[in-house]
């Protein structure tokens, strides 16, 4: 299993973000020793998987073989974690997104998004195996956001996203976006997609009008300064459109990693099932 790897970069107590990598270590241990008993889960342990409540030693417990390709970020102001990469289950490779809260020092909350779609026009999974270092690599300070700047960053996409309106959010002349690990914007191959065209980050959100999507229940668990990071989890509404060639509707269950460097979006990368349209949250 590839271990959580991450840095301290914050104005925060190394040891502090240094326990939230612990508790996810031993989280993802006991979910491939299929042995809740290896986590610090507290008696008031909430869990989810793809929106369903799930108890302690079912779901991923019962399921979960491996997880490969772990990109994770921390932050010991909300106490949370989140990681995203590749589960492996029944010897198949799945993008994977995963939330951690952690009070005291035990384990709280546990939210995952396990998704169904691992290969095609918008989804591929083998590329979530080699992580793209750009997560990782420090901001300049002169060139970096503080907390605030990050998440309303990560906010503006989503709002920009429900209007249907890419001017909405700052988006940095190189930025791409990642879908299950496929690359969806300025590539060609979307010209093979049922989109038949090339899009921008802004084109993308400009093109979604007719679903009139609706972002549900934005929240910003994680914020790390120093490396510019804005993890996001949203539950976006993707209404029915006559005629598309798009039958992808319903409410698209997000996790996101957004970089920002000079309070634009470098690059964003989600992890996302699609759930019957108007499924809630959960949280």
């Amino acid at each position: 299993m590839r271990t959580l790897t991450g840095g301290a970069g914050m104005t925060h107590s190394w040891e502090t973000e240094r326990d939230l990598f612990r508790h996810g270590e031993s989280f993802l241990q006991s979910l491939v020793g299929h042995d809740p008993g290896l986590a610090s889960l507290a008696r008031s342990f909430r869990a989810t998987e793809n929106a369903d409540e799930v108890a302690p030693g079912q779901g991923l417990w019962a399921t979960a073989e491996d997880f490969l390709g772990l990109q994770t970020f921390a932050d010991p102001v909300q106490g949370q974690l989140m990681t995203m990469g590749v589960v492996v289950t029944a010897g198949q490779r799945q993008p994977f997104g995963l939330r951690l809260k952690v009070v005291g020092d035990e384990v709280t909350e546990a939210e995952a998004v396990i998704s169904t779609d691992p290969s095609g026009h918008f989804a591929d999974v083998d590329q979530l195996l080699a992580p793209d270092v750009l997560y990782g690599a420090p901001v300049p300070p002169d060139r970096a956001c503080d907390r605030d700047g990050l998440a309303l960053a990560a906010d503006s996409y989503w709002t920009a996203l429900q209007e249907s309106d890419g001017s909405l959010a700052r988006f940095g002349y190189r930025c791409d976006r990642y879908d299950n690990g496929k690359k969806v914007t300025n590539t060609l191959t979307t010209l093979l997609s049922p989109d038949a065209t090339v899009h921008t980050v802004a084109s993308c959100l400009n093109n979604t009008r007719g679903a009139r999507p609706k972002a549900r229940g934005r929240r910003c668990p994680v914020v790390d300064v120093a490396r510019g990071i804005a993890a996001s989890v949203v539950v976006v509404d993707f209404h029915p459109v006559p005629g598309s060639p798009r039958p992808d509707n319903g409410s698209f269950y997000m996790m996101a990693l957004f970089k920002v460097v000079d309070n634009e979006i470098r690059s964003i990368d989600e992890i996302r099932e699609i759930l019957p349209l108007g499924t809630p949250s959960a949280w």
